[in-house]
Formats: structure tokens, sequence, C-alpha cells
């Protein structure tokens, strides 16, 4: 039977308490809760509460130890009812969130049924769907393993990875290509040499389920990922980004995890 992977995630992601300083951990708390809006949603690249940020701003104080506002997070969540209106992406974002309340057996089979309606085409698409009926107590893996190929984005191939946990030598070649020793970041392809934070947390993150050793690049990622940390306690995508939201705030969180493991 797999490892399922919502667990997994974020207990990488906790290993990073072992990294940070409690005066670090504090900053980021209130930068995470400063994101956190009247309406029970944390907002993302503007200011207005989406479903996708409120779930990234829960994993990340699950992760820190911080206290989620469970009340306003509960009112917020019931405004969207079954998620009939929902996108795949943002119903996915529903589930993770409605599943950390008691839940009766009528809604999750509304939600059951409303994720079983959502193809999922990519990888990560996949990834996500996968954790998703996790979370309902269901079980939604492809029966078949996910194709692995050096044209897939990283963040693809580490999904496609994570969700096989089928653990070989050429799915760790495959995200090592990605290296990029002179920033100590992975890059989004094999051809591109600009890292950035979501491909080194996806690639870390599938690094450590194949129990690859990172002892080789572990010191240079851990100075990647702090260089993309900001005065207010969040973290950025990529080296020339001014923007910080809670979505990068947890992959640095499961980045540095990943190398404590």
């Amino acid at each position: 039977m797999p490892d399922t992977i919502a667990p997994q995630l974020l207990a990488f992601a906790k290993t990073s308490r072992a990294y940070l300083d409690g005066a670090s951990r504090r900053k980021m708390i209130r930068f995470v809760r400063s994101c956190w809006n009247a309406d029970g949603g944390v907002r993302g690249r503007d200011d207005r509460s989406d479903l996708y940020y409120t779930v990234f701003g829960a994993l990340c104080l699950k992760t820190l130890g911080g206290r989620i506002p469970i009340l306003r997070l509960w009112r917020y969540l019931q405004s969207f009812g079954d998620g009939a209106e929902l996108d795949p992406v943002h119903m996915y974002s529903l589930i993770r969130l409605r599943t950390m309340f008691p839940i009766s057996s009528t809604r999750r089979n509304q939600l059951t049924r409303r994720l079983q309606d959502y193809p999922a085409e990519s990888p990560y698409d996949i990834f996500f769907k996968v954790i998703s009926a996790e979370q309902l107590n269901k079980e939604d893996r492809p029966k078949a393993l996910l194709l692995l190929s050096s044209s897939q984005t990283t963040p693809n191939l580490a999904a496609a990875i994570v969700v096989n946990q089928n653990k070989n030598e050429e799915a760790k070649a495959l995200l090592m290509e990605r290296f990029c020793p002179e920033s100590g970041g992975f890059s989004v392809s094999s051809t591109s040499r600009n890292a950035d934070l979501l491909s080194t947390a996806t690639a870390l993150f599938a690094l450590t389920v194949l129990k690859a050793d990172m002892e080789p690049i572990r010191e240079k990622t851990f100075e990647f990922i702090e260089s993309l940390w900001r005065e207010d306690g969040g973290f950025c995508a990529y080296a020339q980004d001014g923007f910080v939201d809670v979505e990068y705030t947890f992959y640095a969180l499961l980045g540095i995890g990943c190398l404590m493991k």
C-alpha cells in the first residue's frame, strides 16, 4: 500500500522546525497571520481571500506550530457549500480545508462526487486529486504508473514520482538534471539554469520520497532557500521577485524540512 501523500508532505515540512530558531518561526507566523482576512480566508496575489492560498496559510501554521483562526476559517468555508461553482484547483482546496473539521457522510459524499467529476490530466493535477481523495478517505490513485520524462516540468516530474511512490535511480537522475550548482536551487526544466522555489521544493520532496542522499546539495540549497526570505517573514518565488505570499512560504518550509531529513 503506497504511503499517503498529505501526511508525508506535512511531516517533511514540520522537520524544518529543527532548523529554524524561535525568533524565525515567530516572524514567519506573524507574516502568515497577517495574510488572513477578516472573512476567514487568506489572500494571495491581491487582497481578496482565495481558497487555494488558504490551504497554504493553514499548512504554514500547522508546520510552524501557529494557531489557525479556526472559527473564521469555518465561516469562510461554509460560504462555498458543496463546491458546485468551483474549478478543480479550488475544489481540491475546499476539500483539503473542509476535512480539517468534522464532516457528515452526506457532505463527504457530495464532495467525493464533485471530485470524481473532474478529469485530472497533468501529473500535478493528479497529485492534488490524489491528496483530496485521501482526505476524504477514498482511494483515487492511477492504476498504472505515471510516465516520467525529461520533457516534463520539474513540478510535474516530482508529482509523478510522489504519486508513483516507485523508488528508482532513473527518477533521481531526471530530477538532479535540474539542479543548478551556481545558485543551489532547482530549475523548472533540464534546459533552464534559472532556479525557483516551486521547482526546488517539489524536487526536494520527490528526492526525499526516493530516499536520495541530500548531502552533496544540502548546504548550497539551504543558502538558495534562505536567499528568498524577505524582511516581513515571507518567501518569494525567485531571486528577482519582490512579492511574498503564503504559498512560497510553505514551499520554503517544505524544502528546508526535506533537507533536514
